[in-house]
C-alpha cells in the first residue's frame, strides 16, 4: 500500500519559507531531479499582506503522484529555463476544492470554482494565481503516447471542466474519493484506480471541447450570466439587472440560477471577480507603473474608496499593502 506523507513550511523561518515551498513541490509533486531544480524559473510571491504558510499531503497512486496542497494567497508563475525536451516535468490534473484559481497557459485563461478541475502541462509556462489561497488535490498522471490524445491535451490544456456535470463530474467524485483512500488500497488497485482516472477525464476532456454541453437548464443559463458578467466586467453599471436586461430574462431568473452557486449570488460573482481581476493586476509586472485607482476603475470600481473597501473586505488587506507584499 502507498504512504501518505504530510509536511508544511510553518517551522522554517518566515524568509526561508518560499525555497522551501518551491523545494516540497519541486520534489513530490513535479518530481523534479535536483539537477533540474536549480535551473528551473518558477516564482512563488505571497499575494498578501501576512507571512506565507503552505502544506502538502502526498503519496502514490499507482504510477501517478498525488497530493494536496493548503496555502495562503500566492502567485506561481514558471518560465522555461531550458528546452522543452530536456525538463522531466508533470501533466497535471489540477482540481480545486475550495476558493477560486486563476489560471494561465497558452495564451487561455480559465477560473476555477469548488470542484472544476482542468489539465495544465508543467513543461510549458504557466501561472496560478490563489487570491483567496490554495486547496487543491493534484494527480499526475503518465503522458499519454496516442497522438490524439497528446494534441487534444495540448489544444485544452489550462481549460475549465465544470465538476458539476456530466463526466467531468465523475471525474471529480473519483478524485476526492480516491484521495481519501489511496493509502488504503493494494497496489494493483490503487494503478487500476488510476488508469480509470487517467481514462475518464480523457473522455470528459474530449466532451467538453468535441461536443456541446449537456448541463441543466440552471447550468447553462448560469454559466451564460457568468459569461456576460465577465464580458461586462469593466462596466461600472453592471448589476443583476443589466446582466437580466443583456440575456433577455428576468431579475428572479438570474437569482434562481446562482441560488446554489459555489461563489454566492450574481451580485457577489461581480465583485469576486473584480477584486479578482484587480488583485492580478496589482501583482503583475506590466501594471507595476498604474495607479491603484486607475486599475480599479478599469475593472468597474466606481470610486477608489470603495474599491479600498471591498478589496480589504475579501482579500483582508488594503490594495496598497496587497501590491507592496507587506
Amino acid at each position: 500500500m502507498a504512504s501518505r506523507t504530510h509536511v508544511s513550511v510553518d517551522a522554517v523561518s518566515p524568509s526561508q519559507r518560499l525555497p522551501a515551498w518551491h523545494d516540497l513541490i519541486s520534489t513530490h509533486v513535479g518530481r523534479t531531479p535536483e539537477s533540474f531544480r536549480l535551473r528551473d524559473a518558477s516564482h512563488w510571491e505571497p499575494l498578501v499582506g501576512q507571512t506565507f504558510s503552505g502544506s502538502l499531503e502526498y503519496g502514490m497512486l499507482g504510477g501517478a503522484g498525488f497530493c494536496r496542497l493548503v496555502a495562503t494567497p500566492h502567485r506561481f508563475s514558471r518560465a522555461m529555463g531550458a528546452r522543452q525536451e530536456d525538463i522531466p516535468s508533470p501533466l497535471m490534473l489540477l482540481m480545486q476544492q475550495k476558493g477560486c484559481a486563476l489560471l494561465e497557459q497558452d495564451g487561455r485563461s480559465a477560473m476555477l470554482e469548488p470542484g472544476d478541475w482542468c489539465i495544465l502541462d508543467a513543461a510549458q509556462p504557466f501561472v496560478v494565481d490563489h487570491p483567496y489561497g490554495c486547496d487543491q488535490i493534484i494527480l499526475t498522471p503518465p503522458r499519454p503516447s496516442d497522438p490524439a490524445l497528446v494534441d487534444l491535451i495540448a489544444r485544452t490544456r489550462a481549460s475549465r471542466c465544470d465538476g458539476r456535470t456530466g463526466s467531468s463530474r465523475l471525474v471529480q467524485t473519483m478524485v476526492r474519493e480516491a484521495y481519501g483512500q489511496f493509502d488504503r488500497l493494494p497496489a494493483s488497485t490503487a494503478k487500476t484506480l488510476a488508469d480509470a482516472i487517467t481514462a475518464l477525464a480523457w473522455h470528459a476532456v474530449q466532451e467538453r471541447f468535441a461536443a456541446p454541453g449537456k448541463d441543466t437548464v440552471r447550468d447553462t443559463q448560469r454559466n451564460k450570466f457568468k459569461a456576460f458578467i465577465d464580458k461586462h466586467l469593466a462596466e461600472p453599471g453592471l448589476c443583476v439587472e443589466m446582466v437580466a436586461q443583456g440575456c433577455g430574462c428576468s431579475v428572479r431568473t438570474v437569482h434562481r440560477a446562482f441560488a446554489n452557486d459555489a461563489l454566492g449570488s450574481a451580485s457577489e460573482y461581480i465583485w469576486q471577480q473584480r477584486v479578482a481581476q484587480c488583485a492580478s493586476d496589482l501583482k503583475n509586472p506590466r501594471h507595476a507603473s498604474r495607479s491603484l485607482t486607475d486599475i480599479a476603475m478599469q475593472w468597474g470600481f466606481s470610486s477608489s474608496s470603495h474599491f479600498s473597501r471591498v478589496f480589504r473586505s475579501s482579500l483582508g488587506v488594503s490594495p496598497k499593502a496587497y501590491r507592496a507584499g507587506s
